[in-house]
């Protein structure tokens, strides 16, 4: 060791502390190592997340009653001239309309549309439409919306006493809904968020865990159902046929386990 010192030759630690660009590079290499042990420990931290969190769905449910609906129904006419359908229509339309208004609707509460007429073509030996007018047909549309939903129930379905007089009115289905969905739907959330939470608790207990943080949090299907139907599964519906609806709402928390 003696002979080396004294033949001028030096160890490389020594080479590099008298030489700037060797501690230069000496930094870079230290740099460099510590960027990938950064990285490595984020991998790792992430790893640990993935491994360390529990993913659950609460739901949450409550009976609710329409309080608005709608009702529409068509009445249509034929006749040989215009004239003659137009006095034909008025009439129909008029009884429907003292039919509603004695069910307990307001004249408000009633819309009345523009007349439509359709000229229907005399036909050819051969099927084909001619030049000629066979009849002329005419319709008016007339529309309910109110928060008389009993009442809206009981014209709908009694309409079909005009059939029986001779009255050419064509009924659409009553349609139901909520106007308050979105009051319902905050409670609903709430109350679907304790559920999971409670879940997530339940489940981390068993392992001899604790939940932590709120990692992740989604909401899912709002459904307004049919009271008493099945579950929609897991695509939003929103039922208007019936007065009588429950209305559910699913969400889909991660939380930390420690």
């Amino acid at each position: 060791m003696a002979r080396i010192e004294e033949s001028g030759a030096r160890s490389p630690w020594k080479l590099v502390a008298s030489n700037g660009f060797g501690m230069f590079m000496l930094g870079i290499a230290l740099a460099l190592g510590g960027a990938f042990a950064s990285q490595s420990l984020a991998r790792a931290l992430v790893a640990m997340r993935s491994q360390s969190s529990i993913s659950v769905k609460g739901s949450a449910s409550t009976d609710v009653k329409a309080d608005m609906a709608g009702w529409s129904a068509t009445v249509t006419v034929a006749a040989p001239t215009q004239e003659q359908g137009a006095m034909r229509l008025k009439e129909a339309t008029e009884r429907v309309e003292r039919y509603v208004q004695g069910n307990g609707f307001t004249a408000d509460e009633c819309t009345v549309s523009a007349v439509r007429t359709r000229s229907v073509m005399r036909k050819n030996d051969k099927g084909n439409d001619t030049n000629d007018v066979e009849r002329y047909e005419l319709s008016q549309h007339l529309a309910i919306k109110s928060s008389k939903v009993e009442a809206v129930e009981r014209v709908a379905r009694s309409i079909t006493d005009l059939l029986r007089d001779g009255v050419p009115v064509c009924s659409s289905a009553p349609v139901y809904t909520i106007s308050s969905i979105e009051e319902h739907k905050m409670r609903l959330l709430d109350q679907a968020t304790r559920n999971a939470m409670d879940r997530a608790r339940t489940l981390a207990s068993s392992s001899g865990s604790d939940v932590g943080a709120l990692l992740n949090a989604s909401q899912g299907v709002v459904q307004v159902l049919a009271r008493g139907s099945i579950d929609g599964g897991e695509w939003g519906e929103y039922d208007t046929s019936t007065i009588d609806k429950t209305m559910r709402v699913v969400v889909s928390l991660e939380y930390a386990v420690r």
